[in-house]
């Protein structure tokens, strides 16, 4: 499941971000391309919003097992709740595992993907996984009257950048985002909804590659990453 109806406005583009081209190809399909590799991978479902189903620059993979559909909300969690009763009402399985991952993540690599799902599904009462990477910088804390002062240096020891896949049940995840969003909790990930519904999801090493493009420095490196991968 990517959702994939934000605006990016960061970027400074014209159209949302994960429309633009990066190394030859709208952002969004590199990541579309990366799961319908992978035989694992039952369908591909892609939220968008309603002005969102054309995607400009380009077409959508002729693939039956890509599904769009109109499913944007006004917040990514929305898009992701509302894509997810959309598979549900299509005959997907409650009990299925499902994938969420960021349109704007589009080094994902099969590698990854399958070490994620493998990890997630070796586990007997596994509730869900992550892909993350522990976190290598000294991280600081910066002051609250000033923040171009530091506070103090916060320890790293078990602290984990959280990347996405992010892997669990249907209806479970459905019933989690439902319940965040219903009492206003703070969900910053899906991950985030499951561990507030007292759910424990695996930490499984993700890569470095695999960061999210937010800033227009992370799109130079992405194009060059993509661009590379595709020449070597």
């Amino acid at each position: 499941l990517i959702p994939c109806a934000g605006s990016g406005t960061r970027m400074g583009f014209s159209m949302p971000k994960q429309f633009e081209v990066l190394a030859d190809k709208p952002m969004v399909l590199h990541s579309i391309h990366t799961f319908l590799q992978m035989s694992e991978i039952q369908t591909v479902w892609v939220g968008v919003s309603t002005e969102g189903k054309d995607i400009p620059g380009g077409e959508w993979p002729d693939e039956q097992r890509l599904v769009i559909r109109d499913t944007g909300g006004a917040t990514r969690h929305e898009t992701v709740l509302n894509t997810l009763g959309a598979m549900l009402s299509a005959g997907v399985s409650e009990d299925d595992w499902v994938l969420v991952h960021d349109a704007a993540r589009p080094g994902l690599t099969v590698e990854a993907a399958r070490r994620l799902i493998a990890e997630v599904t070796k586990e007997p009462d596994a509730s869900g996984g992550i892909l993350a990477m522990p976190l290598a910088d000294t991280l600081k804390l910066v002051s609250s009257q000033d923040a171009h002062h530091i506070a103090k240096t916060l320890p790293r020891d078990g602290l984990w950048l959280a990347q996405t896949p992010q892997m669990f049940r249907v209806k479970a995840l459905r019933d989690a985002l439902s319940e965040a969003i219903l009492k206003n909790l703070l969900v910053t990930d899906e991950a985030s909804a499951m561990e507030q519904a007292g759910y424990k999801p695996l930490l499984v090493h993700g890569e470095w590659q695999n960061l999210k493009v937010t800033y227009p420095q992370d799109w130079s490196l992405m194009n060059d990453l993509l661009t590379l991968k595709r020449t070597s």
